[in-house]
């Protein structure tokens, strides 16, 4: 897509704002106006002191939405830049636009090594040719996910297991340190729950 029209500071923050109104019709645009805001520091002209903040105070949009927003259309820029394309943007109906989190939903599958090349081809066409919701999407990479699963009941169960036992110990451990520095509970609680962690680090070992 070409800005050259949007050279202007004044009328690129304008678009942008104009733009965030109503994103979910025309976020591509909006991804490209955050685009060159991010990567100029515009923001900063503007006397917002990060690009979090502009966006929060500016546009009204969150930072994750802001994150997912730029990571998508950066995504369609260089995968797929036929739907960055200002003709393609413009004359496409705002229902048949692939959706902004569907589309990161789409990124963050090129990465996952637990899905073969033709499950992404079947997630390119639902997310950009079908425009599914992001819903749909999730429900489409994890029954993909759990199909390509080769391993046993047994050793999935196992699996569901450690993940968890380890996420509780993790937790009691980071509530250990932080009540140790703060001094909000008596010692002996402490004491147990150092113990109860360290016994669930032995079930990991186990």
């Amino acid at each position: 897509m070409d800005l050259s029209v949007d050279a202007d500071k004044d009328l690129l923050r304008q678009k942008a704002v104009e733009s965030a109104k109503d994103f979910k019709s025309s976020w591509i645009r909006l991804g490209q106006f955050l685009f060159t805001i991010q990567k100029d520091k515009l923001y900063k002209a503007w006397g917002f002191l990060s690009f979090e903040t502009y966006c929060v105070k500016e546009i009204s949009v969150k930072q994750t939405t802001a994150s997912k927003l730029l990571k998508s259309y950066q995504f369609l820029e260089k995968e797929e830049p036929r739907f960055v394309d200002d003709a393609y943007v413009k004359t496409e109906a705002s229902s048949e636009l692939p959706n902004y989190e569907s589309v990161n939903l789409l990124r963050l599958a090129k990465h996952n090594d637990k899905l073969t090349p033709g499950n992404l081809n079947e997630l390119r066409t639902a997310v950009l040719d079908k425009a599914k919701e992001p819903k749909e999407v999730r429900a489409q990479v994890k029954r993909m996910i759990e199909e390509n699963d080769t391993r046993d009941e047994d050793e999935i169960v196992q699996e569901i297991k450690r993940t968890k036992i380890k996420r509780l110990s993790t937790l009691l451990k980071s509530a250990y340190q932080d009540m140790s520095k703060e001094k909000v509970v008596p010692k002996y609680l402490l004491d147990q729950i150092l113990d109860l962690q360290k016994k669930l680090e032995d079930q990991l070992d186990g």
